[in-house]
């Protein structure tokens, strides 16, 4: 449905050895997600394969990509669109590849939000202009 809190859209993440392996499973289905021989992203009941454990690799710019336990080299990617992009295209530097971790909607942080406050921001009158900006008659 593609929308920001539908159920089929919430993952299980459970760890297959102490590391960096993970399971990833369909909350709503119970599907895990799998890859095959050409590199298509497909579900099974039964995650007990190499096929679908995938190793959580933590990039330089701090998005974490899904390299296959199995295929070495065969990264889990979406286009913008949310369509899967075979792993056989796929490279650890691609966009498509990069995900961020992030909680459903409606759970807190352990840690509380602070307020964002300016600390010594050099406003100009641009910055000033557009910050308060309001419509001219």
């Amino acid at each position: 449905m593609a929308e920001d809190g539908d159920a089929h859209a919430k993952l299980i993440v459970e760890t297959d050895t102490f590391g960096s392996r993970v399971r990833i499973k369909g909350a709503e289905t119970g599907f895990y997600i799998c890859m095959n021989k050409k590199g298509k992203l497909i579900g099974k009941n039964k995650g007990k394969g190499k096929e679908c454990v995938f190793t959580e690799i933590v990039l330089e710019n701090n998005y974490t990509a899904l390299q296959n336990a199995r295929y070495e080299g065969w990264y889990m990617a979406f286009t913008r669109k949310g369509r899967p992009r075979k792993g056989s295209k796929t490279r650890q530097h691609q966009r498509e590849v990069h995900f961020m971790k992030r909680l459903p909607k409606g759970h807190q942080t352990t840690e509380p939000h602070r307020r964002f406050e300016f600390l010594n921001y050099p406003f100009n009158r641009r910055s000033k202009r557009t910050r308060n900006s309001s419509p001219k008659p």
